[in-house]
């Protein structure tokens, strides 16, 4: 099973000081409003930043969450503030050969709380038919 773990947050509005706050973060990507996405030749609709986990792809779900929970402990209460203003999420993807066990302890569900973050999950099932 492959994981990635990140908080997204989606600035709403062209708010210069909140985007300045994005920096204080020292995200993995920052964009700006009109940005092209890499690796695409998509327009960024809004400004934003990512956080991953920092770990290996291999980890564990629950590791991964519980890496980027600490990675944004010092900063929960910004970020909490953000999310009344603009769209703040910890997105998971999960890539594996069959449906894995989605069962979370009360720290990682209050953890993401914490944050004021939705909770998104994409689930990937590898075809095994050749």
């Amino acid at each position: 099973m492959d994981c990635f773990v990140r908080l997204k947050i989606t600035l709403g509005d062209d708010n210069v000081s909140d985007f300045e706050e994005l920096h204080k973060f020292h995200p993995d990507r920052i964009w700006s409003k009109g940005d092209t996405r890499p690796n695409t030749k998509l327009i960024e609709k809004k400004a934003g930043c990512i956080l991953n986990s920092g770990l290996e792809k291999e980890a564990s779900l629950d590791q991964h969450i519980e890496a980027l929970l600490l990675r944004t402990k010092s900063i929960a209460d910004v970020i909490k503030k953000l999310s009344a203003r603009h769209t703040v999420e910890v997105l998971c993807s999960i890539y594996a050969d069959d449906i894995p066990s989605l069962y979370f302890e009360k720290n990682i569900v209050e953890g993401i709380s914490i944050l004021g973050a939705n909770f998104d999950i994409d689930l990937y099932i590898k075809s095994n038919t050749a």
